[in-house]
């Protein structure tokens, strides 16, 4: 079993900036991480059928 972590502002740069794809979920669904927003602590993302959202950073899982 992998573990789990959860994401904070720099960690979810990081990942954008990454050129491996790095797996992250947003209430148990896959999400790819598009822009941070380090002022209130969102981030932008979209999931497979590319809906939009913008969700709290620290709501984000890594696996």
């Amino acid at each position: 079993m992998k573990d789990v972590f959860t994401i904070d502002v720099q960690r979810a740069k990081d990942i954008i900036a990454s050129p491996d794809i790095i797996p992250v979920t947003f209430r148990g669904n896959a999400i790819h991480l598009d822009k941070v927003f380090e002022t209130n602590g969102y981030v932008e993302g979209h999931y497979e059928d590319g809906t939009v959202i913008n969700v709290p950073v620290q709501d984000l899982k890594e696996h």
